[in-house]
């Protein structure tokens, strides 16, 4: 039955009901119970299909988590019927729903000493190799469309999934411009592939999704996650104009002063504090973090056009050599649109996030 209707509180309802009209005993609807817990992981099976290794391990390590706690508890029935009996009152409906919440409680307390062992057992059920990272979607499912809200926060989950993305390819760029390594510029190349592939397979999925008829709190949501979407893109994109001047950087080998440098790291440091902001914002849809991105702003620009005056000063000076000083110019101004970006996706939190 449960497997049917594919939810276990429904078949225990019937049960608390029949038990009301002692048509059954809890000792006979104990085992039954215990069905209802493994039928009910129906959905995670039906769930898993079509998904990727993890998702159908995720929904055997569900299946099995309760066939084997059903086995360790039928094994002890008699002591674990006395010890519902002792901490419930004299009324079948209580007798039965504790019975279900202390199969479920017990059960997790005697799993969690093993979670590392269970994983192993369940990664030898079901074998594989894990991919690094899928380069596509995988949280989008358009079979949730009919559930909007729903809809809108796998669709999040898919852009924050992007966004971090995005990021390691700001990391690895400027990294590699400081390191003068050619890997780690590489590395920005590869994200950013990526990140282009996802921007366009969650833009087409928001965008069928505006066809469903959503509400006018979840058609804001919808319209600030499309933003956002474009600019985590575009913080990928300055990260890959980044990579480009550290790869000329390191062709033409061109010298950069101690001072020079010391002031791109300062501001690297203030712009990816924003980005991290903006990021657990949007995740956490904390208008506090937001607020702070916001505050950033004017600051990274000063920092900005302070960077801008004291290279000309260096290069008037002739401290500076010119191929490098156009180098150090074009990486402040792409960190400062990466700073605009971060502020704009702190501005979608603060009006359609609660």
């Amino acid at each position: 039955t449960t497997c049917i209707i594919q939810s276990s509180a429904a078949t225990i309802g019937m049960l608390i009901a029949l038990a009301n009209q002692d048509i059954i005993t809890f000792s006979a609807a104990v085992p039954v119970l215990f069905g209802d817990n493994i039928g009910t992981c129906i959905t995670a099976v039906l769930a898993s299909i079509g998904t990727n290794l993890n998702a159908k391990r995720a929904a055997v390590a569900h299946v099995m988590f309760n066939v084997i706690g059903t086995m360790i508890f039928l094994t002890f029935l008699p002591w674990f019927k006395e010890f519902v009996i002792a901490i419930s009152p004299d009324q079948p409906a209580r007798l039965i729903a504790n019975a279900h919440t202390s199969f479920n409680v017990l059960n997790t307390c005697v799993f969690l000493p093993f979670v590392g062992l269970y994983a192993k057992f369940i990664e030898k059920i079901v074998p594989g190799t894990v991919t690094i990272e899928e380069k596509g979607p995988i949280y989008l499912d358009e079979r949730m469309f009919g559930t909007p809200a729903v809809a809108l926060s796998l669709a999040k989950k898919e852009i924050i999934r992007m966004a971090a993305v995005a990021g390691r390819s700001l990391e690895s760029a400027v990294q590699g411009f400081h390191k003068k390594d050619d890997k780690l510029l590489k590395s920005t190349y590869e994200n950013e592939e990526m990140t282009d592939t996802l921007e366009t397979e969650i833009t087409f999925y928001l965008a069928k999704l505006s066809q469903k008829g959503l509400t006018q709190k979840l058609s804001g949501r919808h319209t600030g996650l499309l933003h956002c979407v474009k600019d985590f893109e575009r913080i990928g994109d300055h990260a890959v104009n980044i990579a480009e001047l550290a790869q000329a950087r390191i062709d033409e080998n061109l010298p950069f002063s101690e001072y020079a440098l010391k002031e791109l790291e300062r501001m690297y440091s203030i712009v990816f504090q924003a980005y991290k902001n903006a990021l657990d914002a949007l995740r956490e849809e904390d208008k506090e973090k937001a607020r702070r991105v916001i505050e950033l702003e004017p600051l990274i620009d000063q920092m900005e056009k302070k960077l801008r005056a004291s290279h000309m000063e260096r290069l008037n000076k002739g401290i500076c050599y010119p191929s490098s000083g156009v180098i150090f110019l074009d990486i402040i101004s792409n960190l400062e649109r990466i700073g605009d970006h971060a502020t704009n996706i702190a501005e979608v939190v603060m009006e359609h996030f609660d």
